[in-house]
């Protein structure tokens, strides 16, 4: 039973991502806000702003929010607006406020935004390609008003770096197939686009703002139906996260986006804890059957057979998502990591469980 439902987790739900091809609508060519929160970043945004300012579109700015920033953040912005007309600086000085995180800078840099439809990222961030804006902003059209995209991490030489690297894959595998599926719960905020309208309609973070995070997840769980929501993953449209390798923000993070799934809507809240729960029950329940079949070889090659389909379906899936989100060097690694967070999750949720929410 517990190898039924997990296959059929990954055919009824996550093949709709492993076999989906790219939609690829007339360019609506809208204007577009680039927008990006700093704090102490300077060093960062000196790579990455030029990247963003040459996207290869007719009209985008980029609005950066320099948030209280006490190194040469808003100089280095100052001193591109020489170069580039489309960039904007929005000075963050005044710290009077008790909302947590980068909403309330954020909120701001939406508010500034001078075009409807705002495409947020990180200063750690790196587009894939000077079609990332193209890309992301083809999807919008009456319906659409939020367009999910993927930012990966950036790939380095170690066990950790690709432990992280499969966990944000695996993580889009489910946004982008519950999207697909139309039951969207989350964004990732290193690569989203909405419009100003929904936001603000919306009332922003007004909801969420006593919570460190929830700028991304939760909004979108919020305020993404299954008409108002696309994906884009081609891999020309992804950025590229620097700053989520490092192994104590990856962790912190993963502890908050637990918290605040507890937030999400009784449905999603189900379908994504059942799923995580069967990740781990499936090698328990492996474990004891394969103990208690040892003295009946027939028995136990029929549960090895049965469990072996899992895998199968498993490396289908996975394998199909990896290719389509650039990330076809995790593969081999599909069961061993499968293994890994079947003991680590259940660790992340004791942890947010005790851990306090601010």
């Amino acid at each position: 039973m517990v190898v039924l439902l997990q296959v059929l987790y990954y055919v009824a739900l996550f093949f709709k991502l492993s076999f989906h091809k790219q939609e690829t609508p007339e360019p609506q060519n809208v204007p577009i806000s680039i927008v990006i929160t700093a704090k102490n970043d300077a060093h960062l945004l000196i790579k990455t702003l030029p990247e963003f300012l040459n996207q290869d579109y007719p009209l985008f700015e980029v609005v950066v929010v320099s948030d209280n920033s006490n190194d040469e953040t808003s100089q280095l912005v100052l001193d591109f607006q020489n170069r580039y007309s489309n960039l904007k600086l929005v000075h963050l000085e005044s710290s009077v406020t008790n909302i947590k995180g980068k909403k309330f800078p954020l909120s701001l840099g939406i508010k500034a935004a001078n075009y409807e439809h705002v495409l947020l990222t990180d200063a750690d961030c790196l587009p894939a390609s000077n079609q990332w804006v193209k890309l992301m902003a083809r999807h919008f059209n009456e319906t659409t008003k939020i367009v999910l995209g993927f930012s990966k991490i950036h790939r380095k030489t170690g066990l950790m770096n690709t432990l992280i690297r499969f966990d944000r894959f695996h993580q889009a595998i489910q946004y982008f197939s519950y999207c697909l599926a139309k039951i969207p719960f989350m964004g990732v905020g290193q690569n989203l686009a909405y419009t100003k309208t929904i936001f603000f309609i919306n009332k922003g973070f007004a909801s969420q703002n006593h919570l460190r995070f929830g700028d991304d997840d939760l909004f979108i769980n919020r305020v993404a139906t299954g008409r108002n929501c696309a994906i884009e993953y081609e891999k020309a449209a992804h950025t590229i996260s620097r700053y989520g390798a490092i192994f104590s923000h990856w962790l912190l993070l993963k502890t908050f986006r637990i918290k605040t799934r507890k937030l999400y809507t009784k449905k999603e809240r189900f379908l994504l804890n059942f799923y995580r729960f069967l990740m781990t029950f499936f090698y328990i329940v492996l474990g004891f059957t394969i103990y208690f079949s040892m003295g009946n070889l027939i028995f136990l090659l029929i549960i090895l057979g049965i469990f072996l389909i899992k895998f199968a379906v498993q490396y289908v899936c996975f394998g199909l998502a990896a290719a389509k989100l650039d990330e076809k060097s995790l593969v081999p690694y599909i069961l061993f990591f499968d293994v890994v967070f079947a003991g680590v999750n259940p660790v992340v949720y004791l942890v947010s469980t005790f851990k306090k929410m601010k």
